[in-house]
């Protein structure tokens, strides 16, 4: 290894998990070089219309410990 990766991993050791997560997202999003734009559009519609149907009342949201609870049965 050279002498920069060395001293990255040690300055690793020191940071607490939320940060060494941080870093970890950092690093995998800066492996992806390329982006999809139509599948950014497309996320970003998707949340729109969620958005709208939360708002008209169409659906009814739920709470993350309820959500949890569901996953985990």
């Amino acid at each position: 290894m050279t002498i920069a990766m060395n001293k990255a991993i040690e300055d690793l050791q020191e940071l607490s998990p939320n940060e060494k997560g941080f870093v970890a997202q950092y690093l995998i999003s800066s492996l992806d070089t390329t982006q999809d734009t139509e599948a950014q559009a497309e996320w970003s519609e998707l949340a729109k219309k969620r958005f709208e149907l939360l708002e008209n009342g169409d659906v009814q949201p739920i709470s993350w410990e309820s959500t949890k609870n569901q996953v985990l049965l």
